[in-house]
């Protein structure tokens, strides 16, 4: 019998109806004509596949009044086909209908007295093409444990056979029930470790605060403190407010080659390349609106805390607050300046010296507790202070093209979930030599998002542009 870790059980703790913490993505395919490719051939394919991971058949035993972690359970009777759905866009297509239908569709929470997930079959979409919309909540695995799932799934060939069952490297395990007298019985047991827990994560609230007390009276002395320090808290934007329960979506991508030129040009990390122009594209979209902050925006960029070679499904990140620079107008200059906040950001994680808010809240608290805490947050808005404005994260994925129940899958847009006062999540994926943007967000706070996710091939252009134009004054000089 296995509980959920620490981290897992957090992603269920923060969930409320207005703030689902489900993930996924949104798989665009396209079936060779006469294939036979529809919901049938899917489903059995997805029967196949996923009958043979023990994980999508396990089920949630919590525990009463969020007590204790809750437990993973065999559901009895388990079929993957039960998970399936089918559902045909009405004519004439456009990515906006699509978008519509996959916001109503990933707006609603997921039944936790079942396995947490599901598919939707999208058909409709022109020359005989269609779209799976995946939902899996974030509690049974991060993005990066996510990404390498989809990659042993799927297949290289349109043909492929598989002999073999696809194998996780699996970290935890489901059985029967616990009685009452055990849940709680265990629960005590946990109860009585917190103290200790809290006090480490107290420790390290006292030290941030003793840190940033130096800080500004180093300031106050007269030496200068960046303002684009991102250890800061964010400013206030139109991006940030009271989260409601409805969601929109938006997509672009961009050629993951450009970005990697511009990588290795800077001497900087793709990461790097994806914050300067998600930043550059939402200076513009809030300077369009009359809203741009004169200080820069932070995004919350997820890091994975994984070992090298660990392939573990669950959840092992931490959320790191990176200077986005929205206040810098010359793209050079904005990932520049990013990838010096970054190094030393992901430099202070990675030696303990950065506070893990995620760590804390999940080791720390009750889940109950930590829900009502949420549940807090998530209405007070203006009220709030804010950590970041928006999260920014990049999953990598299979570099081949890859093949489901025969069709080739020709894109993978991701799918995030929105934290409370933030409207708005981009998260990218890199599959098949493109970078895909996925923009999950609320409409009352990020409207016309299709114009923002416009605003970010746009902003690729600009710092290629920058690049040429400094590499031609060079050569004149």
């Amino acid at each position: 019998m296995q509980q959920l870790t620490p981290q897992d059980t957090a992603f269920l703790s923060i969930e409320t109806p207005e703030l689902p913490t489900h993930i996924g993505g949104l798989v665009f395919l396209r079936p060779e004509a006469g294939s036979g490719f529809g919901f049938a051939a899917f489903a059995e394919f997805v029967r196949e596949r996923l009958g043979a991971v023990d994980r999508f058949s396990w089920q949630l035993q919590e525990v009463p009044f969020g007590l204790d972690r809750p437990y993973w359970v065999t559901r009895e009777n388990f079929d993957p086909a039960d998970h399936i759905h089918e559902i045909r866009l009405p004519a004439p297509y456009s990515h906006e209908s699509l978008s519509k239908l996959v916001g109503r569709i990933f707006e609603r929470p997921m039944d936790r007295s079942r396995p947490l997930w599901d598919m939707t079959l999208i058909g409709g979409l022109p020359g005989g093409r269609y779209a799976v919309l995946w939902r899996t909540h974030h509690c049974m695995m991060d993005g990066a444990s996510g990404a390498s799932l989809t990659e042993q799934l799927f297949d290289m060939t349109p043909d492929a056979k598989r002999e073999i069952a696809p194998k996780l490297s699996e970290d935890a395990t489901a059985g029967e029930r616990l009685s009452t007298s055990k849940i709680y019985g265990r629960a005590m047991m946990n109860a009585s470790v917190l103290p200790q827990k809290q006090s480490k994560y107290l420790g390290q609230i006292a030290n941030s605060l003793l840190t940033k007390d130096k800080k500004e009276t180093k300031d106050k002395a007269g030496s200068s403190t960046s303002e684009s320090d991102s250890n800061a808290l964010a400013p206030k934007s139109r991006l940030n407010g009271v989260v409601g329960p409805h969601r929109g979506f938006a997509w672009s991508s961009v050629s993951l080659d450009d970005v990697k030129r511009i990588k290795n040009t800077l001497g900087v990390t793709i990461n790097d390349v994806v914050l300067a122009i998600t930043g550059g594209a939402v200076r513009d979209y809030l300077e369009a609106r009359g809203g741009l902050p004169s200080k820069s925006l932070i995004a919350s960029v997820p890091v994975s805390m994984r070992a090298k070679g660990d392939t573990a499904i669950g959840n092992q990140i931490r959320e790191l607050p990176i200077y986005w620079g929205t206040d810098c107008e010359d793209p050079i200059e904005r990932l520049t300046a990013i990838h010096n906040h970054a190094s030393e950001a992901k430099r202070k994680a990675h030696e303990g010296d950065a506070f893990d808010l995620i760590g804390m809240v999940s080791e720390a608290l009750l889940p109950g507790a930590l829900n009502l805490l949420m549940r807090g947050a998530a209405k007070a808005g203006d009220h709030m202070p804010l950590p970041a404005n928006a999260v920014v994260s990049n999953v990598p994925m299979a570099p081949m093209p890859l093949y489901c129940a025969g069709a080739l899958i020709e894109q993978v847009i991701p799918l995030s979930l929105l934290a409370p006062t933030q409207g708005l999540n981009i998260t990218v994926l890199s599959y098949c030599g493109e970078l895909h943007f996925g923009l999950v967000h609320d409409p009352a706070l990020v409207p016309e998002a299709w114009d923002l996710a416009g605003l970010i091939g746009k902003n690729l252009q600009k710092l290629q542009g920058a690049l040429d134009r400094e590499f031609e004054d060079s050569i004149s000089a």
